[in-house]
């Protein structure tokens, strides 16, 4: 991890892959609606580039261009996913580092891809919404992740300038999301695939983070 050169005032987190390793869940859902719909069984490393993107524009890209379909794909990903959220977890430390985050004055918020009655479903269950000042959804901005509007919109809520923000998130949109809104970026090794090339910090494990605090 880099040395750290600044203090932040607020960590704002993504979710899947950052918090909760819900990826198994969202790709094994994802896998068996395409096949149920196309008759077509990808692999999922075949569609591991779905992490961090709503799932309008991910069912997009795999080929359900009509919102009837996509609609219909939709909803029973979604049907799928509840089934599998069983399996879903809270990472090991972050709980009790944002706790200390909080002890230090350090504000937190969250901004996610996810709809406001899947995180209602499949992530207040795993009792971390109270480690949280604000919670930003899909159904919050007009524009998503890459685009920086809902990390602004946590931050304009947070009233904490860009500059004295840090974002911690897994995948490539959430770098290019921290990028466009001018926020440093801390790439969460637990729950990453790869680099990207744009992150300011990458950590090894949840705790990694109150040295840049």
């Amino acid at each position: 991890m880099a040395a750290a050169d600044k203090r932040y005032e607020y960590v704002v987190f993504d979710v899947d892959g950052t918090l909760v390793d819900s990826e198994r869940a969202n790709l094994v859902s994802l896998q068996q609606t395409l096949l149920e719909l196309t008759g077509r069984r990808y692999e999922l490393e075949d569609l591991r580039f779905t992490l961090g993107l709503p799932d309008g524009p991910a069912l997009r890209q795999l080929g359900f261009e009509q919102p009837e379909e996509a609609e219909r794909a939709g909803r029973r990903w979604e049907q799928l996913a509840e089934r599998e959220a069983a399996s879903n977890t809270v990472y090991p430390g972050i709980r009790s580092t944002i706790e200390e985050l909080h002890r230090r004055g350090i504000g937190t918020g969250v901004a996610s891809s996810r709809a406001r009655h899947e995180y209602a479903e499949q992530i207040s269950p795993l009792g971390i919404d109270d480690l949280f000042d604000h919670i930003v959804l899909v159904e919050d901005t007009e524009r998503h992740k890459p685009e920086p509007d809902p990390l602004l919109e946590c931050l304009r809520r947070a009233g904490v300038a860009a500059e004295r923000a840090l974002y911690v998130g897994d995948a490539e949109y959430d770098v290019r999301c921290a990028t466009s809104a001018g926020v440093d970026f801390a790439l969460a090794g637990w729950g990453a695939q790869r680099t990207y090339g744009g992150e300011r910090y990458v950590l090894q494990r949840p705790e990694d983070l109150l040295a840049l605090v």
